[in-house]
């Protein structure tokens, strides 16, 4: 029955019209104000990268320059953004197009990361939210920038998709990658306030001595029942 309810949940996502693999992905970032960003496109076929595609980019609508694509389907563009919060990127090739975000902030900022397929599904495999972390998820980024990770078996794309029907905020959705995104944040002088997330996401975010919290018994985080209940912590 789990594996049963797991194809079904994941199949409807994946093959949803607007998580098609074809097309344009743009990918989000995290940044410092000031410093010199590479923004990155790919661009895809109808199951391969597709290379040699020239990508017009733009930045809060301003366009910012062309670039093309390489036979990895990708194609990068200098960007260094004058100030903190999000910034739109837009690209476009031929009649396709493609959105991210890219958030700038202050050296030294603190983030919370959240692992989104690891906490805001009810129950695995489910697709009812838990109680609250919407709301929750809201009044946190009032005072700390929220980063969701991506740490399963759907996509970028599909995630985003999948946030934005169920109604979270928007905010950058950023590889996991066992970690990684965590050693490259304080290479850039950034802190992690809090991460939000499965054993595997709080152990890896460890070395750095962030909050952690789970709704899973047992680790290293601290157990909550209750989406508020992080929300209290965080604020103590």
């Amino acid at each position: 029955m789990i594996i049963l309810s797991t194809v079904i949940f994941f199949g409807l996502l994946l093959f949803h019209p607007s998580t098609a693999s074809s097309g344009i992905i743009v990918h989000d970032l995290i940044t410092v104000k000031g410093q010199q960003t590479m923004l990155k496109v790919e661009t895809r076929g109808k199951l391969l990268s597709k290379g040699g595609e020239l990508v017009d980019i733009s930045v809060n609508g301003k366009q910012i320059g062309r670039a093309l694509s390489g036979g990895d389907g990708f194609a990068f563009r200098q960007f260094t953004a004058a100030g903190t919060g999000i910034y739109r990127i837009t690209a476009k090739s031929g009649k396709e197009e493609g959105r991210g975000l890219l958030l700038s902030l202050t050296k030294g900022e603190k983030i919370i990361f959240i692992d989104a397929e690891g906490v805001l599904l009810k129950e695995a495999f489910s697709e009812k939210t838990r109680k609250g972390s919407r709301e929750t998820i809201k009044k946190l980024s009032g005072r700390f920038p929220v980063v969701f990770l991506q740490t399963g078996l759907l996509g970028v794309k599909a995630l985003k998709t999948w946030l934005r029907e169920n109604g979270f905020q928007e905010a950058p959705v950023i590889p996991w990658r066992q970690g990684m995104i965590f050693d490259e944040i304080k290479e850039i002088g950034l802190k992690i306030k809090a991460v939000i997330g499965s054993r595997s996401v709080i152990e890896s975010a460890k070395p750095y001595n962030a909050r952690a919290f789970s709704f899973e018994a047992g680790g290293d985080a601290e157990e909550v029942k209750e989406w508020d209940d992080i929300r209290k912590k965080i604020n103590q």
